[in-house]
């Protein structure tokens, strides 16, 4: 059970590295505050890591992502801006 658990969130962990890697919010970490004017902005956990996501709205493309930062256990692992 233990290593089923392990492997679960190490799929989690990787899925979301990928995507924050990509400038795309993650996909299992849970939003903990968002700054809706801005179009988005927020702070998103999962077990053991976070991901900042700062937004903008643009007139012509819609709401777009400035930059993503992933960290675990407060270590920033990947960081990206557009």
């Amino acid at each position: 059970m233990l290593v089923a658990f392990c492997a679960l969130s190490l799929l989690m962990f990787m899925t979301d590295f990928v995507r924050s890697s990509s400038l795309k919010e993650p996909a299992f970490a849970v939003a903990v505050s968002a700054t809706a004017d801005d179009g988005g902005s927020g702070i998103y956990c999962g077990l053991g890591y976070r991901v900042e996501v700062k937004k903008h709205v643009d007139a012509e493309n819609g709401v777009c992502i400035d930059a993503v930062e992933m960290q675990v256990f407060g270590k920033v692992v990947s960081a990206l801006i557009t």
